[in-house]
């Protein structure tokens, strides 16, 4: 079994990392995590903010659980250019990369092709006319593109072992589920673009990138109805909203460019490989969700349409606990272990600079000159400044003897200043931190998620424990993460914040429907004193039993978390005037010595 390895997917919106592991042709996932995006930190690919972008990795993978430093970045931009290209059979991969290395120039026609990284994927071998062929997908990426994703590794500390192509870790996944003997349209369906793949059998065959997703359809339904993004994104959430309010003729104006798009594609599919019928289509991604697409996309392409129900080849396992629906949106993280084109730069190489003699000459003989201008402008100023505190000293110690006679006076003063800052002292050591609990538990009041609630409080003299419970929610929030980074870190008057025994429960709930916001509304029990909404009904194989025509497809499942804090409360007003206390009795000045600031609380 392979060594764990991290898969990263930095998109516009979202942040995606994967730990897995491959054993017998089996991809196992372990552990996920995703993060939204911080704003304007990435461009077409390129990583604008790469402090941020590891700020927010750090922050979605801390206490999670992960444990690799190896880690494949998955790149999607439209700067990486691809082409399939035919050539003849190579048995052996390294001359088949010479091939190709020789011949980029011809497959990507750019005057500055030392500025771009090419790789290449197989996708299939074949029998010609002319003999053996093989099919690859060759790939040029800009390097400064590639470079952005090594500084990011370097800034997480992370080991990079490779860098792949958006395309290619999609289609890796995409072959172990599709069906031998059949040709299927699999789309992707994103917030701003759509992926167009077109499989025969295991074998990409065509793929094309559509400018429009599911953001497309969105604002285009705004524009034909007059509505606002809020209600277009409700109706198009709920088929039932949408068939009410939403004429035929309105949807086909709202999903044309996506539809056609996509009719491009399979149009020039149609033309150039005669005969090879559609007999499906595959649809997944976060525009797959959109209400009716699946009606309009087999009545103008001529299949039907299913959705990924579940990954073959793909285990999921220890700590990432997902949904088969949220484990599609890691597709790109997944495929990117099978088999990643590694786009590589060498990383460790400087650029290098020639010059002649004359050049040479000119350079040592300037610096030489400044150097002996220094030397000699440091030898004035050392003697004149020797000079000015001589003169000082002497004028000091004038005037240390013109004042003699108060030195008993202030010897006097000393003494009483220490005995008062020795009961000042005293009495500040007997004060207690216990009473930054109140100021704590009000913290937690407005920064701790909404239904969570703290349990068995134990403080003794600053030293805290508490246990925290969230309430049940509809996705798995990192509420451990979150508290440390607020508490741990961000919260002045705490140290030594500490997490133990976190654990998560699950249930299953049944949808009754949707507020005015559209958050969805659970199955609860008649509300109580204690419990004004009514408890959760767990729908478990007792319910299910009981009530058979359940429907399954509006079940969701809630999660529960809880841990343990422990950490200590700091009073550092009370702090620092005993650090003051103490300078003055060791002899220091509370102005000007570290400790006075509150140095090592």
């Amino acid at each position: 079994m392979a060594n764990k390895v991290l898969s990263i997917y930095v998109g516009n919106d979202a942040i995606r990392v994967a730990e897995m592991q491959t054993s017998n042709k089996t991809v196992i996932l372990t552990n996920a995590a995703e993060i939204s995006t911080p704003d304007n930190s990435v461009n077409d690919g390129y990583l604008v903010d790469i402090s941020a972008i590891a700020e927010a990795i750090r922050t979605s993978i801390f206490g999670r659980g992960f444990s690799s430093k190896d880690v494949i970045f998955t790149i999607n931009s439209k700067k990486i250019a691809s082409k399939d290209v035919e050539i003849p059979y190579v048995k052996q991969e390294k001359k088949l990369q010479q091939i190709l290395a020789a011949n980029s120039g011809e497959y990507f026609p750019m005057s500055n092709t030392g500025d771009y990284s090419f790789a290449y994927s197989i996708l299939e071998t074949f029998m010609s006319d002319e003999g053996r062929k093989c099919r690859v997908s060759a790939v040029a990426a800009p390097n400064d593109l590639i470079k952005c994703y090594y500084e990011l590794a370097a800034e997480l500390k992370f080991n990079v072992k490779n860098i792949d192509y958006f395309g290619n870790s999609v289609i890796q996944l995409l072959s172990m589920q599709m069906t031998e003997g059949r040709t299927d349209l699999v789309l992707q369906i994103e917030k701003d673009a759509t992926f167009v793949n077109v499989m025969r059998g295991k074998t990409l065959i065509l793929q094309r990138s559509v400018p429009y997703g599911k953001n497309a359809v969105i604002n285009a339904l705004m524009d034909v109805k007059k509505i606002s993004e809020k209600d277009a994104k409700t109706l198009l959430s709920n088929e039932t909203l949408l068939d009410q309010h939403v004429t035929e003729d309105e949807y086909a104006e709202a999903v044309q460019y996506l539809v056609s798009g996509i009719g491009r594609v399979v149009e020039y599919h149609r033309n150039k490989n005669t005969g090879d019928v559609l007999q499906g289509i595959k649809v997944f991604g976060e525009g797959s969700a959109i209400a009716g697409i699946e009606k309009i996309l087999e009545r103008e392409l001529g299949a039907p349409v299913t959705h990924f129900e579940t990954l073959a080849g793909v285990q999921i396992k220890g700590q990432a606990a997902l949904t088969a629906e949220e484990v599609l949106r890691y597709l790109p993280n997944i495929g990117a272990v099978i088999d990643p084109v590694d786009l590589k730069i060498d990383v460790n190489s400087s650029e290098s600079f020639s010059v002649d003699s004359a050049q040479i000459i000119r350079v040592l003989t300037g610096a030489f000159i400044v150097a002996f201008i220094v030397m000699a402008g440091w030898t004035t100023f050392s003697v004149v400044r020797n000079i000015q505190t001589k003169n000082k000293n002497e004028e000091l110690q004038s005037q240390i003897e013109a004042i003699q006679d108060i030195e008993d006076i202030a010897r006097a003063h000393d003494e009483a200043q220490k005995v008062y800052l020795t009961l000042n002292q005293f009495d500040l050591s007997n004060e207690s931190d216990t009473e930054l609990v109140l100021k704590l538990f009000n913290d937690m009041e407005t920064k701790m998620p909404k239904e969570t609630f703290i349990d068995k409080v134990d403080c003794t003299d600053g030293e805290l424990s508490f246990e925290v419970c969230s309430g049940y929610h509809t996705y798995v929030k990192n509420e451990l993460a979150d508290t440390i980074v607020t508490f741990g870190r961000e919260t002045d008057y705490i140290e030594n914040f500490k997490v133990d025994g976190y654990k998560e429960d699950w249930i299953y709930v049944l949808v009754t429907g949707y507020d005015e916001e559209g958050n969805p509304e659970f199955l609860r029990d008649e509300p109580t004193d204690t419990d004004p909404e009514g408890k959760l009904i767990n729908i478990d194989n007792d319910y299910r039993k009981e009530h058979k025509d359940l429907d399954m497809s509006k079940v969701e499942r809630l999660v529960q978390s809880k841990y343990t804090v422990t950490c200590t409360l700091i009073n550092y007003d009370k702090a620092k005037k005993v650090a003051e206390a103490q300078a003055v009795l060791d002899g220091a000045n509370p102005e000007t010595t570290g400790e006075a600031e509150g140095g090592d609380n």
